[in-house]
């Protein structure tokens, strides 16, 4: 833990998780992103400062985004939603998410008295992974479990496991985990929910894989929809394709912990917009 508290109090300053993060940019960006770094700093101190949710649903968006805001830097500014790119993007990100690690602690306390024992969340580029997480990265005896998504194979060509199947590079402005090829090129990423389809990942997550303190697991594409048709059986709940991902892990999960155990799955959306993913799907697999 005194790493993670080092790491956290340089953070800020420098932007960088050991060696992932960071900013790296065209010269123009930098003083943007240090006036954007000053004010979040600012911000997080007023206290009138408050978090407002909303809707919506991105490795072409966050391209776009980006160059968009390079055309005009006089009057655009560059709004993350996901936990990658320069400082302080990651951790604007990460603060603002982390309401859900939070209302996780307050609900566990009201329920089981305690904490949970093990936190269960999909990793696409990892935002909600993160706003869950963090909250407990520094209680050693809570588990931390990421589940990316193996597509149609994690030993093929077509899936977006970026911690297991990645080396590190920089992309969108700093330095992290990626799927690349020989030669540095991004390889594109695959699954069935779209929202997982990056082939980068948050600094942060990348520096928790490197000290042990998350663990990282894949998911197919079928072990995903099959998790997902199962919640719409059992519970009457659509969850998103995402986090499909993590719920389908509990499989594999469940089976290796003690009687008792306390797990929270992270369902980090809905799934009505998968539903026609899922139709089409089916009918692909009918035989002809």
């Amino acid at each position: 833990m005194r790493l993670i508290d080092q790491t956290d109090e340089n953070f800020l300053r420098t932007g960088k998780f050991g060696r992932y993060g960071g900013i790296f940019v065209p010269e123009t960006l930098v003083i943007s992103l240090n006036k954007l770094a000053a004010e979040f700093q600012l911000t997080l101190h007023d206290p009138k400062f408050q978090v407002k949710q909303v809707e919506g649903t991105f490795k072409d968006a966050t391209s776009d985004a980006i160059r968009a805001w390079v055309e005009d830097l006089d009057n655009s500014y560059y709004l993350a939603g996901t936990a990658v790119g320069p400082h302080p993007c990651p951790a604007m990100v990460r603060k603002f998410q982390s309401v859900i690690g939070k209302e996780t602690r307050k609900q566990a306390l009201e329920k089981w008295g305690g904490k949970p024992d093990v936190i269960v969340a999909c990793v696409g580029s990892g935002s909600n992974a993160l706003g869950i997480f963090h909250e407990f990265v520094r209680d050693e005896d809570v588990r931390l479990i990421g589940v990316e998504a193996a597509g149609t194979g994690i030993d093929g060509a077509k899936h977006s496991a970026t911690l297991a199947k990645g080396e590190v590079g920089v992309y969108h402005g700093a330095m992290s985990y990626l799927l690349q090829d020989d030669e540095g090129q991004i390889i594109c990423p695959h699954s069935i929910g779209v929202g997982l389809e990056y082939p980068g990942v948050s600094p942060e997550l990348s520096f928790l894989k490197d000290i042990g303190r998350a663990e990282f697991h894949t998911v197919t594409d079928k072990e995903a929809l099959e998790a997902y048709s199962l919640l719409c059986r059992i519970e009457g709940i659509v969850p998103a394709l995402e986090a499909a991902h993590a719920l389908a892990y509990l499989d594999k999960l469940c089976p290796t912990l003690p009687d008792g155990s306390k797990v929270v799955v992270n369902c980090s959306g809905r799934g009505d917009k998968d539903v026609a993913t899922v139709f089409q799907y089916e009918q692909e697999q009918q035989p002809q």
